[in-house]
């Protein structure tokens, strides 16, 4: 009857550190970022833009347009050359949200 709270014991601890590995396993870089994919560069008429710094939870920063045409939303890649028109743009108007409207009316070169 000793052996029975010895096994159980250990198996407490070994469930114990099962655990405490799969908590730690749980963090995934780039898990919840709102953007799987991204593309370098669109031809569609762009009607906003939102700008997502990095986070712990993304270790990415993020560029999500909309388009004109049907409101669709595409994720640019943040060092593609229209990407870095808007986060340029978007820092130049001290990233408020009423004057977006002047990035979207500039030409990205």
């Amino acid at each position: 009857m000793t052996f029975a709270p010895k096994a159980f014991s250990l198996f407490l601890v070994v469930l114990l550190g099962v655990c405490i590995q799969l908590n730690g396993a749980q963090y995934i870089p780039g898990a919840r970022c709102k953007c799987p994919g991204t593309i370098m560069h669109i031809q569609e008429i762009i009607d906003d833009f939102e700008i997502i710094e990095k986070t712990h939870y993304c270790d990415t920063t993020e560029i999500i347009v909309t388009l004109a045409e049907d409101g669709a939303t595409r994720c640019l890649n943040p060092v593609g050359r229209k990407a870095m028109f808007f986060i340029n743009c978007w820092n130049k108007i001290n990233k408020d949200d009423n004057k977006k409207k002047r990035c979207l009316k500039r030409k990205a070169e």
